[in-house]
């Protein structure tokens, strides 16, 4: 069985945060962090500041704008939950922004209903790889005064350290990134001042445990060797002798916080260790790297576009595009879940995104076409070590299963 994700670490920099998890002490931390963030700037312009998470860094960033209650922030519609949850936990008001499912950007009507005279911040997710043309974006943000914040978690890139325009730019390290440390991010903000005060801020937070940072190391060595083919075709064979729901066991494996502890489990400093693993990963990480996962994704888009001419796949004319995952639209998941299945491919719909609600006085601003595509979305294993063999199967494996009762989800998401 082909599992659904490879973690984009090697056994050898997993040695090596273990080995940092036992000789760097976090009396060094601050020496560790000012490196890394002068790295992460010295081609680029702005301040740097390291993060525990972007999770972390959207909460720094709420505290720091000290926003009126009852502000809005414009969202694009498709995020993960956390992300609205911190909107509301500073008593903000999210607002959807829909988006164009062929490129995963702002729809430009959405847009212009979302930014109004309220709208405070406007933050917008890089999505699935894609990379979004942030023009119009830049002009509603200067129509109204707001802030531009991009979120870079699914589309870093070595070199890439946001646009130069954007006012903040957020870079996430997390479990299942490319260039994973398996936590940490990074931050570029314009405004000096506006980053010495999340500074000062994130200064008054407690530390990360270490020790808990050295479990993580521990339990994704073991995660690694359980996504090899033998190794997860291993664990789904246990699962099913054992009755245990392996999709809920795999989620529950990688998921984040709780929710009734998210804000004080946020609001912590990176450890040292972690500080020393994301420095060691960045620095060595190269195109080469990235360019065999993209040259994997587009193979697998031309194959599903030649075997299943039905298909819609979200993001695709999206460009530059990564394809740190590729998405499908399915008329009915389960279904095209289970046919990958006895294929030998591990698909799943995904827990970690939602659709953002509208606000209940503006039901107007309901993120249709987004919330339709959500519905229908699943996620394709695609990494470098499938070879062409396997592509082309996994590609014949869903053939059967699209008819033209897709046709409306192929002209929203094909080129």
């Amino acid at each position: 069985m082909w599992s659904r994700k490879r973690f984009d670490i090697d056994y050898s920099d997993l040695i090596y945060g273990l080995g940092a998890a036992l000789t760097v002490e976090n009396s060094q931390r601050q020496e560790l962090q000012k490196k890394l963030e002068d790295w992460w700037i010295s081609d680029s312009t702005g301040e740097a500041i390291a993060c525990l998470s972007v999770r972390s860094g959207w909460d720094l960033l709420l505290q720091g704008l000290q926003l009126p209650p009852g502000s809005e922030v414009a969202m694009s519609a498709l995020t993960i939950p956390d992300m609205v949850t911190i909107v509301r936990h500073h008593g903000l008001v999210p607002v959807p922004i829909d988006l164009d499912p062929r490129t995963m950007a702002p729809d430009p009507a959405s847009l212009d209903r979302a930014v109004g005279p309220r709208t405070r911040v406007i933050i917008i997710a890089h999505l699935f790889g894609g990379r979004v043309d942030l023009a119009p974006i830049l002009a509603a943000r200067d129509r109204v005064g707001a802030i531009l914040v991009e979120d870079c978690a699914q589309a870093f890139t070595p070199g890439f350290r946001g646009h130069p325009d954007a006012d903040v730019s957020c870079f996430s390290f997390g479990n299942i990134k490319f260039a994973t440390a398996l936590g940490g991010a990074l931050l570029r903000l314009r405004d000096p001042q506006l980053a010495d005060s999340l500074r000062q801020i994130q200064s008054t937070y407690p530390v990360q445990d270490s020790r808990n940072y050295t479990s993580r190391l521990l339990k994704y060595l073991g995660l690694k060797t359980l996504s090899s083919r033998a190794g997860f075709t291993a664990l789904i064979w246990g699962c099913r002798r054992l009755g245990i729901d392996y999709d809920r066991l795999l989620n529950q494996s990688v998921k984040g916080f709780p929710q009734d502890e998210l804000i004080s489990r946020l609001r912590h400093q990176p450890c040292a260790p972690l500080l020393a693993l994301l420095r060691h990963r960045l620095q060595g990480y190269t195109e080469e790297r990235l360019a065999a996962q993209t040259h994997r994704g587009q193979r697998l888009i031309q194959l599903l576009q030649e075997y299943c001419p039905q298909i819609g796949v979200p993001g695709v004319a999206a460009s530059p595009n990564l394809h740190w995952v590729v998405p499908i639209l399915a008329e009915d998941p389960e279904i095209a879940i289970a046919t990958l299945a006895n294929a030998g491919f591990d698909a799943t719909q995904g827990n970690s995104m939602t659709v953002v609600d509208p606000p209940e006085t503006h039901q107007e601003r309901e993120p249709r076409n987004t919330r339709e595509m959500f519905q229908h979305l699943l996620y394709l294993p695609c990494y470098p070590a499938m070879d062409d063999t396997t592509l082309v199967s996994m590609a014949q494996a869903l053939r059967p299963i699209f008819s033209p009762s897709l046709s409306q989800f192929s002209r929203m998401s094909s080129p």
